[in-house]
């Protein structure tokens, strides 16, 4: 899950367009001209801002270092995690994480609510769910081209940061007595097989991949284009953090809930305690046809990565460390699908776009209006609940500027999210 997209993609609701910008999912690409591809200017960082500054204790974590007591007071991990995964964008009103995790039981019915009676999401994933450490990294951050001096061969140097997304499951004893409005088989046993799960991942790290991609021979009969590439990228860790959080019902001597139980297991590695490293390979191709580009990209067609650390568990108030090992290998590929098409009007043109992952099942769909130097954007999809966009720029001599009206599902507590997204270029 990459945590920075550009303006004129927010303003599409997510969507990624066929071109160079998507070889990180489709190597393709890498060969393929930048059709759909326009300038844009400076990403404002409005995110990141939100992210340092003392105004916004909530996302604020550099607070931790020179005012603690502030940090822990109204510091929020769940702020924190969603506006860290819109970096570009400024959150008005991020995620709140809940107080507390509260089971109750009413007429016919069993409640899952935060610390104020608002009802939990059950079943919530975003990125991947942070199900699993995996070969695929996200996309780099930061990407240095190198000079290979052979057409169509490409190495770069690739600033790796990002997250394996966020996920929030309910057990299947749990599903069946929300189902049912009945905690009975939540008593079963000690501790209650009914449990509420959270999960989340961080990776950062230095890639090195080299790529080949090329437009293939023409083919008898067919009047389109097409386009293939691969890929291969080895893997040198710099930090992973893995974490899993869980909330049981505890219950008195006549059976009533009286409290909820927490857990809290993570996985850190960090170069001083532990180390990462790992491989894979990818491939793709692109058509081109009367106008109309589609591209499949599977990545991680086989793969290998491995991570040493420390596992820490945090039960009741006690905690113990061990060390630990993270890894995960072999054939676990990851498709990525995109097309676009661009339709000449009387009056300016529109461009329309869909993408498809697999890795989240996460879909976008978008249109872009342009007329002369100016464009209009609309776009949405799913992408761990509803996602929209609405945007707009303008391209003149010397100046240019987008700007991008975002909308998110809240991770795991129910609600809606809304941001703003600027890019300047003179």
């Amino acid at each position: 899950m990459t945590l920075a997209q550009g303006v004129r993609q927010q303003g599409l609701g997510g969507l990624i367009l066929p071109g160079p910008e998507a070889a990180p999912y489709n190597p393709a690409y890498a060969a393929y001209p930048p059709a759909y591809a326009e300038a844009e200017g400076f990403r404002l960082p409005l995110g990141l801002l939100r992210m340092v500054l003392p105004l916004f204790p909530e996302t604020n974590a550099p607070a931790y270092f020179y005012d603690r007591q502030t940090f822990k007071q109204r510091f929020d991990a769940l702020s924190f995690y969603d506006q860290l995964t819109h970096l570009d964008s400024f959150l008005f009103n991020p995620a709140r994480s809940p107080d507390e995790v509260v089971f109750s039981i009413g007429q016919n019915e069993v409640r899952i609510t935060d610390g104020q009676g608002n009802p939990l999401n059950l079943d919530f994933s975003v990125g991947g769910g942070g199900q699993t450490i995996s070969a695929l990294t996200p996309p780099p951050l930061l990407r240095l081209p190198l000079e290979t001096g052979v057409p169509g061969l490409g190495l770069e140097l690739g600033l790796i940061y990002g997250s394996g997304g966020l996920g929030v499951e309910a057990s299947e004893d749990l599903k069946q007595a929300v189902g049912a409005g009945d905690l009975s088989r939540c008593r079963s046993a000690t501790p209650s097989p009914c449990a509420l799960t959270g999960r989340t991942n961080f990776i950062s790290g230095l890639g090195l991949n080299l790529a080949y991609a090329t437009p293939l021979p023409e083919l008898p009969d067919f009047a389109g284009k097409l386009y293939a590439g691969v890929r291969g990228e080895g893997f040198y860790g710099l930090g992973y953090l893995e974490a899993q959080a869980t909330a049981r019902p505890t219950f008195d001597q006549n059976g009533n809930p009286n409290g909820t139980d927490y857990e809290v297991r993570y996985f850190y590695s960090v170069p001083g305690n532990g180390q990462g490293f790992g491989v894979r390979a990818d491939a793709g191709v692109v058509v081109d046809y009367q106008g109309f580009t589609l591209g499949l990209g599977v990545r991680n067609l086989v793969g290998f990565i491995r991570w040493s650390g420390t596992e820490v568990t945090v039960q009741n108030g006690s905690s113990s460390q061990t060390p630990a090992e993270r890894q995960s290998g072999g054939f676990a590929p990851a498709l990525f699908l995109n097309g676009a098409y661009r339709l000449p009007l009387e009056e300016g043109s529109l461009l329309v776009g869909a993408d498809f992952s697999s890795l989240d099942s996460s879909f976008h769909l978008g249109a872009e209006y342009a007329l002369g130097p100016y464009r209009l954007r609309a776009g949405a999809g799913l992408e761990g609940g509803f996602k929209f966009g609405l945007g707009g720029g303008v391209r003149l001599e010397g100046f240019s500027l987008d700007t991008a009206l975002t909308v998110h599902q809240a991770p795991v507590v129910r609600g809606t999210v809304y941001g703003l997204a600027l890019s300047l270029g003179f």
